[in-house]
């Protein structure tokens, strides 16, 4: 999930590859600065590698970092694959004293940090549709993500929805509004996506903001009756008090996520704590809880589908068609999550135009509702569902990548407490 538009250190990162070939340790590769800073961002890190050792090569993870601030910059260690044998002499051959535990079996390690995982993806997708010179561009705890000239095809996580099957269930309602869908592999949870024209619309013009809100309202009135049919996470307002107390509790008696192996990064970012004082206003949130969802259903909208990372970031627009990308988020549950999210990641002059438009929207598509009451309980419901979303992250990635949202729950609790 990508950052609301705050204000962002541009940091760069520093990257040091422990490479192998196979599980066969060849070398850790001198240490280089590479942009954007993001950790999951991985094309200038696999073609600084592919040049400087003379094949092509993937990252499969995140082992390690010093880097204070979450998702980006800093020292960062990645498990190289070399799909070769590298060029002589450009590695350091001497083994980590911990090398076997960074390519030791893990459950919760994604099918694509496996040792042959971006092959694989990238083998499936090249044997469907004749495809050449593959790049990865990202690879985290919740998707891998290979771009092809024509085609994008993408891993996603066990535990949230996968692109290819939201994008169907869309289509029978906006088919323009998402990407084409080339081929599947529901086993795998592989999507393999056709090329969408254009740029992200990082900040978008009120016409943009206009057509893609509207639309997604659209599609979301129309498939709501049928949306608990829908393979994807659960997260409703009428379920929160009891999810948010429970996620308090593991707060004050720890975390009980059983990871198989200490984790390299834990003792780099130990996790925030709620202070008591924090303590015992959540616990007065969570006894007010029914009433500020009663508040929320008083607008009178539908459950139904939520994107679950509706910011301008995952819009592309050629300047004539607007489509809705990366879709892995996306959970059933109140559609006013997605409003909030948009209107929180846009300026403060930009905010009052995507409440103005999507209250519209819904008008048209529900008669008598009162969207723009959902916005005051959703200063609440908002932060405590994302706080549920990023708890289900943490509890089904290995340690070593808890790193990148280890906080985020906490921090959205304690969001929904100053609002």
């Amino acid at each position: 999930m990508a950052p609301s538009q705050e204000t962002v250190s541009v940091e760069t990162k520093t990257v040091e590859a422990l490479v192998s070939v196979g599980e066969r340790y060849v070398g850790r590769a001198p240490a280089f600065a590479v942009e954007p800073p993001w950790w999951s961002e991985v094309e200038a890190v696999t073609q600084h590698l592919d040049a400087l050792l003379g094949v092509p090569t993937v990252v499969l993870r995140l082992v390690d970092t010093t880097s204070p601030t979450p998702m980006r910059g800093g020292r960062i260690t990645y498990h190289v694959q070399a799909l070769a044998e590298p060029r002589a002499g450009v590695l350091d051959p001497t083994v980590p004293a911990d090398w076997d535990a960074v390519i030791a079996a893990h459950p919760l390690r994604a099918t694509w940090a496996e040792v042959d995982g971006p092959s694989r993806l990238i083998e499936w997708a090249q044997g469907v549709v004749d495809l050449q010179s593959p790049t990865q561009v990202k690879t985290w705890n919740l998707s891998c993500l290979i771009r092809f000239p024509e085609a994008w095809a993408k891993a996603n996580s066990t535990f949230n929805a996968v692109d290819s099957d939201v994008i169907h269930h869309v289509q029978q309602y906006d088919e323009s509004l998402v990407p084409e869908v080339l081929a599947t592999s529901p086993q795998d949870r592989w999507s393999l996506l056709a090329h969408v024209p254009g740029t992200d619309c990082w900040e978008p013009d009120q016409a943009t903001v206009e057509d893609v809100v509207s639309r997604w309202v659209g599609v979301q009135a129309a498939m709501a009756p049928a949306v608990h049919s829908f393979a994807a996470p659960q997260l409703l307002p009428s379920e929160l008090a009891d999810q948010i107390a429970r996620l308090v509790d593991r707060s004050v008696t720890g975390d009980r996520a059983q990871p198989a192996r200490r984790s390299r990064t834990r003792e780099l970012a130990p996790q925030v704590a709620l202070t008591a004082e924090e303590l015992d206003g959540l616990e007065r949130l969570v006894a007010g809880l029914p009433k500020v969802v009663d508040e929320l259903e008083s607008s009178g909208l539908p459950v139904s589908l939520v994107h679950g990372d509706f910011h301008p970031g995952n819009w592309r627009s050629d300047g004539t068609r607007r489509v809705i990308v990366d879709w892995a988020d996306t959970f059933v549950g109140h559609p006013a999550v997605d409003a909030q999210r948009l209107r929180d990641f846009l300026p403060a002059e930009k905010r009052q135009h995507v409440i103005d438009v999507w209250s519209a929207a819904w008008q048209r598509h529900v008669p008598g509702c009162q969207p723009e009451r959902a916005f005051g309980p959703m200063k609440v419901l908002g932060p405590l569902t994302y706080a549920l979303m990023y708890q289900r992250f943490l509890d089904n990635i290995e340690p070593d990548e808890r790193i990148y949202h280890r906080d985020d729950p906490v921090t959205c609790l304690r969001a929904a407490l100053v609002t």
